[in-house]
């Protein structure tokens, strides 16, 4: 009933199970360029043959038509990879454009979602063969020979809960015609600043009650005055300064004794902050000669985010002989100044520039690769200055009680700028180097260099890092054994992976980088792929020399105190730090036995050694990490922190071992539709069929154990310990969506779930732990394609109007201690400030 309601339907897709690809790509198909369904008179059958040439011969896991594709409802080749790389776990797959390898996704990432005439998924250990990394697939995106389009998009998002908005506007030109293309982007978006007074939550308790209208404290021991406690009948420790009471007399402050003056703190706080990003993307492609091609692209965006970060505040000394004061005793005023409300602005903006000449020699194939990249970084951010004397003592030709004390309170603006460099070469080749009797063994081989300049100005004065990058790598695919080739054809198909490479890094030491798989397709339903890294990173200039940037009055949560307090962050560069490490070995398992219903089964043990990484003090941390550094962490003469220098630290190492098991299907729940008869300005075309798909995956973490710093004890990362103080490590995550489709028509359900977690905090002598519950969360896209609902109506014609509830449930993570309270810090809305929202977006594809 829900299907012929919503009109839905989705061809099926190509077999699941292929032959071996061709030895060269078969000649792209035309297809009409004013329809997305391509030429209605023309049936196109889609082989599972991978058009990727004789050096990744290997047959393609799954294929992906463009009805299967418009249906994910989203907008471009690159968010397409993207639903699918996390639909598959590809953390880093590699990608080809018409079977031949691109050096920079951004050539095609801005391209339409009609672009596509179909993606598939070569199986893991393909992505070695083009460049990639060890164990991993490669997508191969082939395009429609000939497209000429626009593509505008606008989307409105809101909070169902009020006060925060998202804005998004998307132009997108293409021209594709066989191999030659070229695409403009221009893409913007603005999202409105949120308040804590927007949300409901419990504010904290300030240690010094500052208030716009002021409140009175002792200047020295516990009372205000001896005579206005008497006058009061009770000791008075604090008074609530009352509104227009310019002289204030004791008996008129009684009203407000022992009472506070409300901060009001909320209403100039942003719990997330605005953002105007702005992007203009070219890419193209053209042909020069049948063997030489040249790939561009270049891009040019600007950002800008602001924040509030609440009041300057201060003490102010009324001595005993102000004309103005009541009081017989000094005291002090502690007021903020609402007219001036602290600010941080951050600016930025991005230039790069790319080109790739890809070359095909006979079997062999190479490119040269150039990149040219700019960002320059500008944050600017006030805080309260410093008193004389660390307070202001009042004049006896000033007013204290005027209400413009607030004004004399300093507030200063520190400013900070960067800008990072690189500039980029390299040169790669990979083919055919003999044959053996299982086949031929292939040979890759790079050379690169890369030349970086980092430049920062910050309070503390000028600072750079300059660095030079050479490396060469080399690799070989060797088959053991082949059904195809009859050599051992009782094993199936085996081949093994090897690649190393050596980066030099001048003074700074050089890295070592290799990786063995081993990959066996036993039948052709059944894969196993075994690996084993070895990778090194070089240390980002930012973590060394990037500017100072302090922001005041954050919410933080001190682990040893277990009170959320309002601290001074520090972040920026820091010098000593050491290259990380990564080991990684792993087993992974693909099964596709049902390829009527394109079923797939993935699993995948790994175990990961992490040494010396790098990363910002955790925000905020453990009560292990204080431990570890105690010396970024500043406390009061009270106890109480007051500043936290985040700046980034080498860890000693973690290691962490896990299952990840992934499953996907797609039952038609119709035959493939017939030829539908032409109608009035709309062609002849295939009815899509009502597909129901699902995808899921559950990750099991069996353990995670960390070293903080060399010589501290192991921490059990599963059994309340913890690096960062966010939650500590989830044993268990869960994702799945379920979509029902008819072309670019249907419903899709997303769900996503995070296991509970535990955290021991304190001290020995007082301990305790929060608890962090588990959540989920569902997401639920209606997508119509209105071109389905009014075929006669030629404004629809490339029309889709899209309705996404995110958070459909409007849940948030609850945090509690041992006592059952939840710390100020983790509420429920600081753990998620926007909640749910509902977005509409309208495309219309000319």
């Amino acid at each position: 009933m829900l299907a012929a309601d919503l009109g839905l339907a989705l061809p099926s897709a190509a077999s699941a199970q292929a032959e071996p690809a061709s030895p060269a790509p078969p000649p792209p198909v035309p297809v009409q360029t004013d329809s997305h369904r391509g030429n209605p008179d023309e049936i196109l059958v889609i082989g599972n043959r991978a058009i990727v040439g004789s050096m990744i011969d290997v047959p393609v896991e799954q294929s992906f038509d463009q009805d299967d594709l418009v249906a994910l409802g989203v907008s471009t080749v690159g968010e397409v990879l993207d639903e699918l790389r996390n639909d598959f776990g590809d953390d880093d797959p590699s990608i080809l454009v018409n079977g031949r390898p691109v050096a920079d996704i951004n050539d095609i990432a801005n391209l339409p979602v009609e672009a596509i005439e179909r993606i598939e998924t070569l199986p893991r250990g393909s992505a070695t063969r083009i460049g990639g990394t060890s164990g991993q697939r490669a997508y191969n995106v082939v395009l429609r020979n000939a497209v000429k389009s626009a593509t505008f998009t606008g989307s409105r998002e809101v909070a169902t809960e009020g006060s925060w908005h998202n804005y998004r506007g998307e132009a997108i030109f293409t021209y594709i015609r066989g191999q030659d293309r070229l695409n403009l982007s221009i893409r913007g978006a603005q999202s409105s600043l949120l308040q804590e007074s927007e949300r409901s939550f419990i504010p904290r308790t300030q240690a010094t009650p500052f208030s716009p209208f002021g409140n009175i404290l002792p200047a020295s021991g516990l009372e205000v005055d001896p005579l206005f406690s008497a006058l009061a009948g009770q000791p008075v420790s604090v008074i609530a300064l009352p509104t227009g009471g310019a002289t204030p007399s004791l008996a008129s402050l009684l009203p407000g004794a022992n009472r506070i003056n409300p901060s009001e703190l909320e209403n100039y706080r942003s719990l997330r902050g605005a953002s105007r990003p702005i992007e203009v993307a070219l890419a193209g492609n053209k042909i020069l000669t049948p063997w030489l091609s040249l790939a561009v692209n270049g891009r040019l965006s600007w950002s800008q985010t602001e924040s509030l970060s609440g009041l300057p505040a201060a003490r102010f000394l009324i001595p005993q002989t102000n004309p103005s004061t009541p009081f017989s005793t000094p005291v002090f005023i502690a007021v903020n100044d609402p007219a001036r409300p602290l600010q941080s602005l951050s600016e930025g903006n991005t230039q790069s520039l790319s080109a790739t000449f890809n070359a095909s020699l006979g079997t062999w194939r190479g490119a040269l690769n150039g990149r040219w990249d700019r960002r320059e970084q500008t944050n600017l951010f006030e805080f309260t200055g410093s008193l004389a004397g660390g307070l202001g003592t009042i004049e006896a030709a000033i007013n204290p009680f005027e209400g413009a004390l607030g004004s004399r309170i300093p507030v200063n603006t520190r400013e900070s700028s960067s800008r990072y460099n690189t500039t980029q070469v390299s040169a790669e080749f990979d083919g055919p180097l003999v044959s053996l009797w299982a086949g031929p063994v292939t040979a890759r081989s790079s050379l690169g260099g890369l030349w970086l300049n980092y430049a920062a100005t910050d309070s503390l004065g000028p600072k750079s890092f300059e660095r030079t990058e050479l490396s060469a790598r080399a690799g070989v695919n060797i088959p053991l054994t082949s059904r195809e080739a009859g050599f051992l054809r009782e094993f199936g198909n085996t081949d093994i992976d090897l690649d190393y490479t050596k980066v030099d890094l001048g003074q700074f030491g050089s890295l070592v980088r290799w990786s063995v798989a081993f990959n066996w397709q036993f039948v052709p339903w059944l894969r196993l792929v075994a690996r084993s890294l070895r990778d090194e990173f070089a240390i980002q200039p930012e973590l060394i020399s990037s500017p100072e940037v302090i922001s005041p009055n954050v919410p933080y949560f001190d682990p040893i105190s277990g009170e959320t307090v309002d601290v001074t962050t520090v972040f920026g560069g820091v010098a000593g730090l050491s290259n990380e490490q990564l080991r990684t070995r792993a087993l992974g398992l693909t099964a596709t036995p049902f390829s009527s219903l394109r079923f797939q089964f993935d699993g995948e043990y790994s175990i990961n050694t992490l040494r010396n990484q790098i990363g910002s003090l955790p925000f905020p941390p453990s009560s292990a990490v204080i431990e570890a550094f105690p010396e970024r962490f500043v406390r009061d003469d009270l106890g109480t922190l007051i500043l936290v220098d985040t700046r980034s630290v080498n860890f000693d190492s973690q290691r962490t071992s896990q299952l990840r098991l992934g499953i996907r299907f797609t039952v038609p729940l119709e035959p493939q539709g017939a030829m539908q008869a032409a109608t009035a300005g709309s062609p002849r075309r295939r009815a899509p069929q009502l597909n129901l798909q699902f995808n899921g995956s559950h990750t099991i973490v069996l353990s995670s154990m960390a070293i903080i710093r060399e010589g501290l004890p192991e921490v059990d990362l599963l059994e309340g310990g913890a690096i960062g103080i966010g939650g500590g490590q989830q044993r268990h995550v869960s994702r799945a969506n379920l979509a029902l489709t008819r072309g670019g028509t249907g419903v899709r359900l997303e769900y996503a779930r995070r296991g509970a977690g535990n955290l021991a905090f304190g001290t020995l002598a007082d301990p305790d732990q929060l608890r962090f519950g588990s959540l989920s969360t569902i997401n639920l896209r209606l997508i119509a394609d209105l071109q389905e609902f009014f075929p006669s109506a030629q404004v629809t014609r490339g029309t889709r109007l899209t309705a996404t509830f995110k958070n459909l449930c409007n849940e948030r993570q609850t945090v509690r201690n041992l006592a059952g309270a939840t710390p100020q810090a983790y509420q429920p809305v600081r753990r998620d400030p926007i909640g749910r929202t509902i977005m509409l977006e309208l495309r219309k594809v000319f």
